[in-house]
């Protein structure tokens, strides 16, 4: 028998084995990964109004059951009204947030946030004060005051000198050499140049940097304007299109296991769907509310932090990152003030962290039974795993498809898998890997 099983191999074609058609099958799909990452400036775009069609495949579905709306008249609708209300909160919420982060930078640059930390380190214990002192060094100083009457404050308390890091006063070569490096690294050459004319090629260096500064700025407009077409543009395509998609991949599954397959499919289909639109809305609401309270709470830059915070709540409880953020804007806010009485530091712990709890528990026990119910049938312990494990695999993006792979692999496990296993314990399927004894 073994002979006759070796004529029979040496007469098969390199495709007939099942070996090599697995080899030639892993490979295509690595081969495809790699060309859309290689064409991801094409890929990108059809992947998000892929997934923005599927996302709203029930809205699009609903609206065009009515007589007199089409679909495409459904999906161009879609889009101008999403157009307008993206166009109406970028127009009130982005001024904002730009006002602050530009505030943030502008205090940072300006040494604000390094004599609020010195005001800080008073409050420390003696046996925390040197690390803080080497955690205030890294800050910038900003302009020091010219004014007789408002001498700059002092970096430390007046008992106890800092240390500084390299030569206080540098010569003119010094100042010459640095000067060099920093603009080399901007893309200004100085050949040419002497100390005391103008030097023509100093302005074209300085032209072809500013030329290229302009060049890089214009092309991530261009950039951002092209993505605002494309994403659109295959929008409107794809969800039109939709339904005549669906079809045709179910016509592709054998029609001896279609019916157990596509039940599983729409099961996997309610979870994949019901996670990921309920989370971008509650992630939504939760900034929206954060930005508030922590506004009311006093925590300075609380539009951009409560944006910030509100996507990181698009994977569950990542979004606690922002509470020691705006606690400790809070107190270099209110412990580093001038004039009046600062908040007491249980205020300061207290007020943003309930902010947060209050918020979290709205999630908890209103916005997920409305919005998303149980889509994943996960428990806490659970999602909490599978978000780390996503997040040290693939970071951020891991820690947001984590979840929904996870309840898709449970969902194998409980319809495909264990069912086998049980069979095949209890006796009633043959041994799936049998050993050929012949």
């Amino acid at each position: 028998m073994a002979r006759d099983r070796g004529d029979s191999l040496r007469h098969l074609h390199l495709w007939q084995l099942q070996a090599v058609r697995d080899a030639l099958l892993i490979a295509s799909v690595a081969g495809l990964v790699w060309l859309g990452y290689a064409l991801r400036a094409v890929t990108v775009p059809l992947l998000v109004a892929l997934l923005l069609a599927y996302l709203f495949e029930p809205l699009v579905a609903r609206v065009s059951r009515h007589p007199k709306l089409t679909r495409p008249m459904v999906v161009g609708g879609l889009l101008m009204t999403v157009g307008a209300l993206v166009i109406g909160v970028v127009a009130v919420v982005v001024p904002i947030a730009v006002g602050q982060t530009a505030g943030l930078v502008r205090d940072y640059q300006q040494g604000t946030f390094r004599e609020t930390a010195v005001k800080l380190r008073n409050y420390l214990p003696e046996s925390w004060r040197d690390q803080a002192d080497g955690l205030i060094d890294y800050l910038p100083r900003g302009a020091p005051s010219a004014s007789p009457e408002h001498p700059p404050e002092p970096d430390v308390a007046p008992q106890r000198p800092v240390l500084r890091a390299g030569p206080t006063v540098m010569d003119q070569d010094r100042i010459r050499a640095i000067v060099r490096e920093e603009l080399d690294q901007a893309g200004v050459r100085l050949e040419g140049v002497r100390p005391g004319g103008g030097g023509s090629m100093h302005w074209l260096g300085v032209a072809r940097g500013g030329a290229r500064a302009a060049a890089i700025v214009i092309a991530g407009i261009v950039q951002i304007g092209f993505l605002a077409f494309l994403i659109p543009f295959y929008f409107f395509f794809f969800s039109v299109w939709f339904p005549s998609v669906v079809r045709f991949g179910r016509s592709l599954i054998p029609l001896a296991n279609r019916v157990p397959t596509l039940e599983l499919l729409d099961k996997m289909d309610a979870v994949v769907a019901g996670f990921v639109r309920g989370r971008i809305v509650i992630s939504l609401i939760m900034g929206v509310m954060l930005a508030v309270g922590w506004k009311v709470a006093g925590v300075p830059y609380s539009v951009v932090l409560g944006v910030v915070v509100g996507l990181f709540c698009a994977v569950p409880y990542l979004g606690a990152v922002g509470v020691p953020v705006a606690v400790g804007l809070l107190a270099f806010k209110e412990l580093g003030a001038t004039g009046g009485d600062p908040m007491s530091w249980w205020g300061i712990v207290l007020w943003p962290s309930l902010v947060y709890g209050v918020v979290q528990t709205f999630e908890g026990y209103v916005l997920v039974p409305m919005i998303a119910g149980k889509a994943t049938n996960l428990d806490p312990v659970t999602i909490l795993v599978v978000v780390l494990a996503g997040g040290s695999i693939m970071g951020i993006y891991g820690m947001l498809l984590a979840i929904p792979v996870a309840a898709c692999v449970k969902i194998l496990c409980t319809e495909v898998l264990l069912p086998k296993i049980r069979a095949w314990t209890s006796g009633e399927a043959a041994d799936p890997l049998p050993i050929d004894r012949d």
